[in-house]
């Protein structure tokens, strides 16, 4: 239960920094999604469970917050908190450049789907140049700001405490 309150509470704080902070850089146009490395980092340290739970909350309470089509990010981020929990126990939650890359690929499929389930795929977009104009800085910029977030995850996380040497109470 105390997890599921940090977790909740992490994609509150986050959701107030990717609309206030980062929609404010230079780069605002494809910020990083935080709420995605936090649904990518549940599945990843926490297993299936925490991962769909976490990627559902943090998706449900971006459509219904910031608008857009009810359910959208729910289940594009709740798909990212249950695929990273395939790959626990199977990549070491502390070989940080993998996990770096794997926050890469999650990020650009992320994308990927966000586009293919929404609307955007009706009008005639160049599907090419979206993604060398919009999935590829997104992925990019949400994997270098996200491994920072993935390391303080790392840390409040049973696998920091197994990494600390203590036991979780």
């Amino acid at each position: 239960m105390r997890d599921k309150l940090k977790f909740l509470l992490i994609i509150l704080i986050s959701l107030v920094f990717q609309v206030t902070l980062f929609s404010r850089l230079p780069a605002a146009d494809f910020g990083p999604d935080l709420l995605l490395v936090i649904s990518f980092s549940a599945g990843f340290l926490q297993g299936s469970k925490e991962g769909l739970l976490v990627g559902f909350t943090a998706g449900f309470l971006q459509d219904v917050l910031l608008g857009g089509n009810l359910g959208l990010y729910a289940i594009a981020r709740m798909l990212t908190g249950g695929g990273a929990s395939l790959l626990r126990g199977k990549v070491y939650q502390e070989n940080f450049p993998l996990v770096t890359l794997l926050l890469l690929v999650f990020t650009f499929f992320h994308e990927v789907l966000i586009f293919l389930l929404s609307e955007q795929v009706i009008f005639r977009v160049n599907f090419f140049q979206t993604i060398s104009y919009h999935f590829i800085p997104t992925s990019i910029y949400t994997m270098l700001v996200g491994i920072l977030l993935y390391l303080f995850l790392y840390q409040i996380s049973a696998g920091g405490e197994k990494a600390d040497g203590k036991t979780g109470e």
